[in-house]
């Protein structure tokens, strides 16, 4: 897969639940207004308005009427050499700022240069690559730096364990041992960083991953089991509850 690619997100009606991954993520509002909640804190972009969330970041995006465009640029597409690598982790890490809402009208122009770039049917790597050269070179001046969160990377080792674990069954002394750690620093962590109890985002998280399932040709009790359900009646209650339809409905849906 290229190492830059893009979506466009219309009407979303469910959250997103707290997640964090190795890009870079440029959103830019073509319509309307969203907000994102990036270590707790709720930030909203209007129509027109671009935000940067840097990467290994904690964030979701909640339910709107906006229309979006977003580029993501991972770290591998600057992997030519190791010192051009070691350069890109010198800003794009957590301990400088989380997210940037940007007003600068240069990158607005880059970040849509570079949407259009990859959605057209021939493709030009290089014209691709020294955009995306230029919109995070833009960026890195003006991103401030921060003092590193307290056991942020603590947060990040939890969330990476259940990603990988998502089909076992996983208690919290589980995820308090992945990072060696203690059960109730555990909960305080989740509470401080993603508003809820670990047991709360493993559920969530398994639904998600559910809905990616349902995409394919999994029968539904195997997508349960893949997904670290107990009971595929189980599954199709809690995917209802947050859905509002079952897994089967879904699947018939999309």
């Amino acid at each position: 897969m290229f190492p830059i690619h893009t979506q466009h997100i219309e009407n979303t009606e469910n959250d997103m639940i707290y997640h964090v991954h190795d890009s870079l993520e440029f959103i830019y509002c073509l319509h309307g207004e969203v907000s994102y909640l990036v270590n707790g804190e709720s930030i909203t972009i209007h129509k027109g308005e671009a935000f940067m969330i840097n990467r290994h970041v904690i964030h979701a995006r909640l339910s709107s009427n906006a229309h979006l465009m977003t580029v993501s640029i991972e770290r591998d597409s600057f992997n030519m050499h190791e010192s051009l690598l070691s350069y890109f982790d010198s800003f794009f890490n957590h301990e400088h700022a989380p997210y940037l809402i940007i007003h600068d009208h240069t990158i607005h122009v880059l970040i849509t240069k570079l949407y259009g770039l990859l959605n057209i049917p021939e493709m030009n790597p290089f014209l691709i690559l020294s955009t995306a050269s230029h919109l995070v070179h833009l960026v890195s001046i003006i991103l401030p730096k921060e003092e590193p969160l307290e056991d942020y990377d603590k947060v990040l080792g939890m969330i990476h364990y259940l990603e990988d674990n998502i089909s076992q069954k996983i208690t919290i002394q589980d995820m308090a041992d992945s990072i060696s750690i203690c059960r109730s620093r555990c909960c305080s962590l989740f509470s401080q960083y993603l508003h809820t109890s670990p047991m709360v985002y493993l559920n969530e998280l398994r639904l998600v991953h559910s809905t990616e399932l349902l995409s394919q040709d999994y029968s539904i009790v195997t997508i349960s089991k893949m997904c670290g359900f107990s009971r595929p009646s189980y599954f199709n209650t809690q995917f209802k509850k947050r859905y509002h339809i079952t897994p089967l409905e879904y699947r018939h849906s999309s």
